[in-house]
């Protein structure tokens, strides 16, 4: 009986140990797959960050240079608040006057309307 359950138990255990052997194996191919692949989008991401920085050094401007246009561009808002605001004063008066004329037109067609009442009465 003992060499019917060795020689059943022999073949089955030794089916397990290759198994595990073999998933281990597989296993380890796996992770040695996945860290090469990790280093190599490292390696990846860091030539592009490298183009990334000549590219921007390459196609656009030094500090110096877009500090330079932002007060420029500062000086051009401000000349540009100072015209408004001088076109917005000259408006205002323009307008104060406008008023004035209108008022003083409207005095004087009730003057005359006044005048033309006085002179109907007098006849």
């Amino acid at each position: 009986m003992t060499t019917v359950v060795a020689a059943v138990l022999t073949p089955v255990l030794g089916g397990i140990v290759s198994y595990i052997i073999w998933q281990s194996k597989k296993s380890s191919d796996n992770v040695s797959k996945g860290l090469n692949d990790l280093h190599t989008c490292v390696h990846e991401v860091s030539r592009k960050v490298d183009d990334v920085q000549l590219d921007i050094a390459k196609n656009y401007c030094t500090r110096d240079e877009l500090r330079d246009h932002i007060d420029k561009e500062e000086d051009w808002h401000d000349q540009h608040h100072q015209e408004v605001k001088e076109l917005r004063r000259e408006f205002n008066e323009k307008t104060e006057r406008l008023s004035h004329d209108v008022s003083e037109m409207k005095d004087m067609q009730w003057m005359m309307r006044m005048e033309q009442l006085d002179k109907k009465n007098n006849l």
